[in-house]
């Protein structure tokens, strides 16, 4: 069988050498696949230290972005780079694999025609008999995280269990994937947070599917290269994305419902705290978003393949057992 070509996207922003490192060379080291690298530096800070060493190898496309616009414009980028058709995989840039895991999330992508993403099995680098994420799930309240984080691994999934979406620390796709007549490329309105989720959500609006490799094994560094941001400043990330994607992905009664829960939270939290101050701008950019949010509910298809409840119905009995502020399990 021939080995399946792979452009790995790998977006860097400001991080270590080291993390950078073991992420590309991980990828460099992968089995059965013929894999190249875009490594996406990111406007970084520093000047793009952790990408320059790769500047000159053969299997590195190495792409300097002049500002940074977020991660998803990071990723779109780096799909302009992308070697003729191949499969694409994106890795967050404090992430490693497996040497067969690329080769292991390839399989599984090919054993139907609808299978157009595959989420691997994502543990966390310091906790690595606990899960990171297999997938994604969304509540019906609009929140959304990582399927099954801080569980301790005993087969919650098996490989080609479906999925919502693939959590894009780590996931495999077709080589259209990305395509505008198909899904099309990440949405750039999101920033940080829920570009994953948002893309998932088109993907089965459309008709297609996401599965597990649960054999493919990933070790995450979870948020190590957000982390620098801050708790409050992820905060209002998260709530003002959380507000767009259910604008512009669900149905109109199920995005009105998020909004009301929203304004409830939110008025609850200006009073007992915290993060009082990225409530109320988290709100306010939301509202200024709408507008953009509402033109692009143009796009989604006539008739949906996925009903909301359907959506939803991978969240439940799903809850994070994972502290967002200490980035520790919770027992």
């Amino acid at each position: 069988m021939t080995e399946p070509s792979i452009t790995a996207i790998v977006v860097v922003h400001g991080s270590p050498i080291d993390t950078v490192r073991r992420s590309v060379q991980s990828l460099l080291d992968s089995r059965d696949v013929d894999i190249r690298i875009v490594l996406v530096d990111n406007a970084s800070p520093d000047g793009g230290a952790a990408c320059a060493p790769w500047n000159a190898h053969e299997r590195v496309t190495l792409v300097r972005s002049v500002d940074n616009r977020g991660f998803a414009a990071g990723v779109n980028q780096g799909l302009a780079r992308r070697r003729g058709r191949d499969l694409v995989v994106l890795l967050n840039d404090d992430a490693t694999v497996a040497t067969d895991c690329l080769a292991r999330c390839a399989a599984a992508l090919f054993v139907e025609p609808t299978v157009i993403s595959v989420a691997p099995r994502v543990m966390l680098a310091d906790e690595p008999d606990r899960i990171d994420s297999i997938g994604v799930v969304l509540r019906p309240n609009g929140e959304a995280f990582n399927a099954f984080i801080g569980q301790p691994w005993n087969g919650q999934v098996a490989t080609g269990s479906e999925l919502l979406g693939p959590c894009f620390a780590a996931a495999l796709f077709r080589a259209d994937a990305f395509d505008a007549d198909v899904v099309g490329p990440l949405d750039e309105r999101y920033r940080l947070y829920y570009e994953d989720i948002d893309w998932a959500l088109r993907a089965q609006r459309a008709g297609f599917r996401c599965v597990a490799a649960a054999d493919a094994v990933v070790h995450h560094q979870h948020a190590g290269s957000t982390r620098a941001l801050g708790e409050p400043a992820r905060y209002e990330l998260v709530q003002r994305n959380l507000l767009l994607c259910a604008t512009k992905n669900l149905t109109a009664r199920s995005a009105a419902r998020v909004w009301f829960g929203r304004f409830a939270v939110h008025g609850k939290g200006l009073l007992t705290g915290p993060y009082r101050a990225q409530r109320v701008r988290s709100l306010g950019r939301a509202v200024a978003g709408m507008p953009s949010a509402i033109a692009a509910r143009r796009h989604l298809p006539p008739t949906r393949a996925r009903t909301d409840d359907e959506l939803f119905a991978w969240s439940v009995g799903q809850s994070p057992n994972f502290d967002a502020e200490t980035l520790r399990t919770i027992e």
